[in-house]
Formats: structure tokens, C-alpha cells, sequence
């Protein structure tokens, strides 16, 4: 039997009703029906981000001002031969510790040890001519008051006594000189420090000359200098702080305190806008050696009860500096005022007070208001 169009009609649409209607059953197993498409279009709760902490301690914090400085002796002699003549003796190792006045080279002297006897006999044969022409003198001066020898004798006589006085006196500065020169030829330490390598052997000639190579040269190690420069801007604050700035250096990482601030040189350099300084320091135990590079800490004041966070805690944004504050377990953006760095730790002059808790690691994935979950306890 056939259908009629109609029919046909009716049965496409009946069908295709049956389908949708098993496609939404379908759908609604899957998803789980109002509940499931509720439960997906909630708001789920923020995430707690993990961070590290530290608290605002109040503390004395130093200024303290960085440089490059260099150590220099405050003595340093190159110690040259005054005189021509041939070195015969050396009479300390190379590298040797010496005392002022110490024997370091014997030259040879035997020219000038018999310049020294010729002169000592030259004085003693004037001054026997002087002794005769006194006695003479006060003969003749007897005799011419009786009438014996006449006013002109007399006079010659006095003449040949004061012409015997100067040869004396001339003889006596000559030999005097003669030995000055006799003590050129044992050269001395000018100074206690460290001797270098001498720069001669015993037989070689040595010249008195300013370009001749020095014999050795002599530092002295106690105390010692250590030269640095640092920009003009703490000019005022170090002339404040006078003998009291302290000065530290660092030799090979070591940290070698006790310095003093000796010198500061009277104008400002100024192609680098610096100005030279030099600090003493004890140096008995020779840890600071002439010519070595070290670190230079000056501390101009202390200042007292500063507020301080680690320096990691403070970040920079548009509108400056700031750090996370944590309280009940959220991060707070605050501004703050930061002085310098010391030691790894901020100075804040504003925006902190002591006691509060700043994050100092896991700020990236902090805003205003995040929740945190800390996972080092302050002072931990």
C-alpha cells in the first residue's frame, strides 16, 4: 500500500523529533545535567601562593662608603751610594725585615780612611806651630815691654799667632768633612721595613748618581697607607667625621679593620669627580703589602635604631619603591623609602615599622591582596 506525501511527511518529522530527543538525553548523561553545568560556572577559590619571609628588624646601621684603593708605604727610600767606589760587602738577605741605621752595604774605603789619617797628622802638626807661636807671642810681648822688641815685632808675632789659629780651624773642618765622607761608604737602612733585592754584588762599581739603579729599596710595612678615592658628594660628610671615620680593607676576602682616615688630599679631581684619601693602618702583622688592589669600606657615622628588611624584599614599580607586607595571611603592596643597602639589607627611612613581616622571595607571582602560604617562618 502506498503512502501519500503527507504521510511521508508526518514521518520524517516524527523521526527527527526521536533524534534530538536522544541526542539531549545523551548530553544530559554526560555532563550531568543542572548540577554538573552549575558546578562548572562557580567561582573556584585563589590559589595561596607560596612565599618567604623575613621581619623588619630595628637595629644600628653604618653609612658606609665602597671604593678601590691601593696600599702604599708611608716610607719608601731607594737607598743609593753617595760616593764612587766598589761594593766589598752585603750584609742582609734579600727581602729581610731591617731597623733603621742597620749596616746594609760596605763599600770600599781605603781611599778615604788615608785621606782621614793625612788630615788627623796635618792637624796635629798645626796645632804643635799654633802651641810654639803662643809661646812665642807671650815671650815677645814680655820682652817688648822692657823695651827689647819693638811695637812691630810684636804685632808680626800676634799675626803669625792668628794666621796658625786659622790654618788650625781650616785643618780641624777638612778632617771633619773627611770623616762625614768615611761614613759614606757603610751604607745604612734610612728607614725599619722590608729590604727589596739588592740590586749589586760585592766587587760591583757603584756610581753617586740619581740615574744609577739603586742599591735595594727599603719599605717600611708599619703602619702603612692604603690609598682610595671616593666621589666628591661625601666630601662634607667626611670632613665631619674627622679622625672618627673608620676604614676597613678587604685583602684576599679577609676583612683587615683598625684604619684611620690620615690625609685627604686638598682638591677634588676633576676629571673623575673624585677625591683622594689615604687611611692608616697598624699593619703589625704585614697582612697589607705595598702595591696590592684592595676593597675599601670608610664608615662616616652610625646611624642608630634604622629600620631594615633584607634587600631582596624590595621591588621597584612606575610609581618607586615597594615591598609585600603580610597580614592575616594576604600581601599588602606598600611603598617604602629606601636610604641605601648595607650588608645585603635595605635602610628604610619610611613606609615600615619594626616587627612587620615583608615577603622576600615569591613576589613575581604576588598582586595587592594575594593570599600566601608561608613557607619560612620569620627568623627561621
Amino acid at each position: 500500500m502506498k503512502l501519500s506525501a503527507k504521510s511521508e511527511l508526518f514521518t520524517f518529522v516524527i523521526g527527527a523529533g526521536l533524534f534530538a530527543v536522544a541526542g539531549g538525553v545523551a548530553w544530559w548523561s554526560i555532563t550531568g545535567g543542572f548540577g554538573a553545568k552549575a558546578q562548572q560556572t562557580a567561582p573556584r577559590p585563589e590559589r595561596a601562593v607560596a612565599v618567604s619571609v623575613a621581619r623588619v628588624e630595628q637595629k644600628d646601621a653604618p653609612y658606609r662608603v665602597e671604593a678601590l684603593g691601593t696600599v702604599q708605604p708611608m716610607v719608601s727610600v731607594a737607598v743609593r751610594s753617595r760616593v764612587d767606589s766598589q761594593v766589598d760587602k752585603i750584609h742582609f738577605a734579600d727581602g729581610a725585615l731591617v731597623k733603621e741605621g742597620d749596616l746594609l752595604f760596605t763599600l770600599d774605603a781605603r781611599a778615604i780612611e788615608a785621606q782621614v789619617r793625612q788630615a788627623e797628622a796635618t792637624l796635629v802638626r798645626d796645632k804643635a806651630q799654633l802651641d810654639k807661636a803662643e809661646r812665642d807671642l807671650e815671650r815677645i810681648a814680655g820682652l817688648a815691654a822692657k823695651g827689647t822688641y819693638t811695637a812691630v815685632q810684636l804685632a808680626d808675632a800676634r799675626t803669625n799667632n792668628e794666621m796658625l789659629k786659622a790654618t788650625v780651624l781650616q785643618d780641624e773642618a777638612t778632617l771633619q768633612n773627611l770623616r762625614v765622607l768615611r761614613t759614606y761608604y757603610d751604607v745604612k737602612a734610612p728607614a725599619t721595613g722590608r729590604v727589596g733585592i739588592a740590586g749589586v754584588r760585592p766587587g760591583a762599581v757603584v756610581r753617586a748618581s740619581d740615574t744609577a739603579p739603586p742599591l735595594a729599596t727599603v719599605n717600611q710595612m708599619a703602619p702603612i697607607y692604603v690609598a682610595f678615592g671616593i666621589p666628591e658628594r661625601y666630601l662634607a660628610e667626611l670632613r665631619a667625621a674627622g679622625d672618627q671615620a673608620g676604614v676597613t680593607a678587604f685583602a684576599q676576602s679577609a676583612a683587615i679593620p683598625g684604619g684611620r682616615v690620615a690625609f685627604i688630599e686638598n682638591a677634588v679631581d676633576p676629571l673623575t669627580a673624585t677625591i683622594l684619601v689615604r687611611a692608616s693602618f697598624p699593619n703589625q702583622d704585614e697582612r697589607l703589602w705595598p702595591g696590592t688592589l684592595v676593597n675599601v669600606q670608610l664608615t662616616l657615622r652610625v646611624d642608630r635604631g634604622a629600620l631594615l628588611v633584607p634587600a631582596e624584599a624590595v621591588q621597584s614599580g612606575q610609581k618607586g619603591t615597594f615591598v609585600f607586607v603580610v597580614e592575616n595571611n594576604s600581601a599588602k603592596v606598600r611603598p617604602v623609602t629606601v636610604a641605601r643597602t648595607v650588608d645585603g639589607q635595605a635602610v628604610i627611612t619610611n613606609g615600615l615599622k619594626a616587627g612587620e613581616t615583608v615577603v622576600t622571595e615569591g613576589q613575581l607571582s604576588l598582586r595587592d591582596g594575594s593570599r600566601v602560604d608561608i613557607k619560612r617562618a620569620p627568623g627561621t
